[in-house]
């Protein structure tokens, strides 16, 4: 018994396996920096493997390297910039829980996040998880693969594509201010106010040690209000995930 070797096959997985790539290793839903990177490596190339037999896309061979090295170029510059949009999503989650660590003061203490081995915000490692928690919930990663596949046919794979698919990543740094500001409002209105009436007994008070007295009440505030607002993120997440995926939706246009 033989197996023919389908080149043209081949050569196209390999080709979509370098788009995937970098959504592999830049997005936290499937790129956890705990991962290894051979199965990352693996996982992207049995995906890239199973779309093109699945759409039964085929690829002429390159005529020589420079024909190969422009179209694997090709193919991580999209990836990149699909990878790259949808990593600013969880960027804002990132910020907002920096800024919410600043004004409650969980910023004075460090904590490695497991994702990507770093010191990070405790409030927006929390964030993180419960987001990856949430895609998993509702098939999000079901729905990213997806968004993938309807891809190629705004841009098929060894195909040409333009460098202003770069200004849409960048667009999407709006998109990640207005999704933190919108999660950690109502935290900073609370605690603002609190900064106020500490900042307004000390001025009558010069004794008074505004940092020593405050630091607890912001805490107890901080954590009542977010025990408030956790079981109503369900609407937040919802809209959090739609805005990746109109991140790549609007790629449909090539």
């Amino acid at each position: 018994m033989s197996f023919p070797l389908d080149l043209a096959w081949l050569y196209a997985s390999f080709l979509l396996s370098l788009r995937l790539a970098p959504v592999l290793l830049l997005t936290p839903v499937i790129g956890a920096a705990n991962v290894p990177g051979v199965v990352r490596g693996l996982l992207g190339l049995s995906l890239a493997a199973l779309m093109t037999y699945g759409l039964g896309l085929r690829l002429a061979l390159p005529a020589n390297g420079w024909v190969l090295a422009g179209q694997a170029l090709t193919e991580l510059f999209i990836g990149a910039v699909l990878g790259f949009g949808v990593q600013c999503a969880f960027g804002a989650l990132a910020f907002a829980g920096r800024l919410l660590d600043t004004q409650i003061g969980f910023g004075l203490s460090g904590v490695i996040n497991p994702l990507t081995k770093q010191s990070g915000a405790a409030m927006g490692l929390a964030f993180e998880l419960l987001a990856v928690a949430y895609v998993y919930a509702v098939n999000g990663h079901h729905m990213l693969l997806q968004a993938m596949v309807f891809l190629l046919e705004a841009l098929p794979v060894g195909e040409p594509v333009s460098l202003l698919l770069a200004e849409r990543a960048v667009g999407q740094f709006g998109v990640l201010f207005a999704l933190a500001l919108s999660l950690a409002a109502p935290l900073l209105i609370a605690l603002f106010a609190i900064d106020v009436g500490v900042a307004l007994i000390s001025r009558s008070m010069p004794q008074f040690n505004a940092f020593v007295m405050a630091m607890p009440v912001k805490v107890g505030v901080g954590l009542a209000v977010l025990a408030v607002i956790l079981p109503r993120l369900g609407g937040f997440f919802e809209r959090w995930f739609a805005s990746i995926l109109n991140y790549l939706a609007s790629f449909q246009g090539g």
